[in-house]
């Protein structure tokens, strides 16, 4: 009798592991519906920061990339990244120094193939125009990133508790099934 006390104790540790492992995976893949909305409001922080850099204290380019990463956060990387490339590359134009950052930390962040062409696009007009243009170009960045946020604050709503969801009644199914 009592190898049989053993085997069930056994059995249920290793349901509760599992439910607690397939439980876990739903919370982490929940928290990736909210990161992205936090990401793009980041963003589009960081770009008001660089229009005022760009037109009250008439920073040069790679200059105001400098001042808004240090503002920290995984969207300063972009701009990091932009400036080190046109610090360190003669001749490279901002737009093609924008797009080589914004690629280089594509897979760190929680953007969209959407949000990273629209993040992309922005890059297009830098150093092309004159201030109004680079001006009038945030703004219009800013107010799509702001209806991306939207967009993906209601995924986060609809989604989020479901993968959390899945993931615990996931573990439950294998549980049982496996019992």
């Amino acid at each position: 009798m009592g190898n049989e006390v053993k085997a069930m104790v056994i059995k249920i540790i290793g349901g509760l592991v599992i439910i607690t492992a397939s439980s876990l995976v739903g919370w982490l893949r929940a928290s990736e519906y909210a990161e992205r909305p936090r990401q793009l409001r980041d963003l589009t922080g960081k770009l008001q920061i660089l229009e005022n850099e760009l037109s009250f204290m008439s920073s040069p380019l790679p200059e105001a990339f400098r001042k808004v990463a240090q503002t920290g956060g995984i969207t300063a990387k972009i701009f990091s990244s932009a400036a080190e490339l046109l610090e360190k590359s003669a001749g490279l134009s901002a737009s093609a120094a924008w797009e080589t950052a914004v690629r280089k930390i594509r897979n760190e962040t929680a953007f969209t193939d959407e949000d990273l062409g629209i993040i992309i696009s922005f890059g297009h007009m830098l150093g092309s125009s004159d201030l109004e243009g680079q001006i009038r170009n945030i703004r219009l960045t800013q107010n799509r990133l702001e209806m991306q946020e939207k967009k993906a604050e209601e995924s986060r709503r609809k989604n989020e508790s479901m993968v959390k969801n899945l993931g615990f009644l996931g573990g439950l199914a294998l549980v049982i099934f496996i019992l």
